[in-house]
């Protein structure tokens, strides 16, 4: 099931792609999506949410293919586009799910934003990426080096080895026709910013509740990686899937969904009855 692309066009005539499934009055959860992504990388995932649950993913700046002259691509720009978003869309308070870079945002909008988080939930979001030699050298040798127009031969071998079950090849195919959408700037800027993110950073001043989801085979976030940011969160659950890579909802995405959605049942139901006090 391929779902229909969106546009929300904002009061200053930006305009974000998006998906969404579910009641449009139901629970609401928003998904950022990692570098080089877009908002159809939940396409698997959004198949298995219940009716009840909104879920909605947007294409981050940049990452549609526009890259205005004066845009930056800072952890704090995509926060800062997700409030935006939210209140185009008048959603007063959501569940905030960041999967792989888009942890750093989630993470970050939870820590400032509490009073417009239900609750974060980090899937396959590592910790830091600065401390990790081979991030950093990837983005010296490569992603610093790049050049439009982004080879499909790049986008492959950034994709491989991301995740260990069988993924269903016209939904890799699409996915690696939207990496190539990224402009090489976006590529370089927003990898560059990611890797001068520290752990623990805001951590502490996250108080929603929080749920981990991690796959043991991840060689970015590994399970060591998810014990660190489910320690430095007041409020964390940690979810581990033992046979799954870093592309966990590509790879198991019933289960993924699943997982999420026992523990927005949870939160909200709990929520639901402390207002009813």
């Amino acid at each position: 099931m391929v779902l229909k692309l969106q546009k929300m066009l904002l009061p200053n005539n930006r305009e974000f792609p998006y998906i969404e499934t579910g009641d449009p009055l139901g629970i609401p959860l928003i998904f950022l999506h990692g570098l080089g992504d877009s908002c159809r990388t939940f396409e698997l995932l959004f198949q298995h949410f219940p009716n009840r649950i909104r879920a909605i993913a947007f294409t981050q700046r940049g990452h549609d293919g526009i890259d205005p002259p004066e845009a930056s691509y800072r952890t704090q720009d995509f926060e800062a586009d997700l409030l935006l978003f939210m209140n185009a869309e008048a959603i007063p308070k959501a569940f905030i799910i960041g999967a792989s870079s888009g942890g750093f945002a989630a993470r970050k909008f939870a820590a400032t934003q509490a009073e417009r988080t239900l609750g974060l939930i980090l899937v396959g979001a590592p910790s830091a990426l600065g401390d990790k030699p081979e991030i950093v050298e990837m983005h010296e040798s490569t992603l610093s080096r790049l050049t439009d127009p982004v080879s499909l031969a790049f986008i492959k071998s950034f994709t491989e080895g991301l995740f260990t079950k069988p993924v269903p090849p016209d939904f890799l195919e699409m996915m690696f026709s939207e990496s190539q959408k990224v402009p090489a700037r976006v590529w370089k800027e927003a990898s560059e910013a990611l890797l001068k993110e520290k752990f623990p950073g805001q951590l502490h001043q996250v108080k929603v509740p929080a749920l981990i989801v991690c796959g043991r085979q991840d060689t970015i976030a590994s399970s060591k990686d998810q014990e660190k940011l489910a320690s430095a969160i007041t409020d964390a659950r940690l979810t581990t899937f033992p046979q799954l890579g870093h592309m966990l909802y590509w790879e198991d995405p019933k289960n993924v969904a699943q997982e999420i959605t026992f523990f927005v049942d949870d939160v909200w139901t709990g929520q639901e009855s402390s207002a009813r006090r």
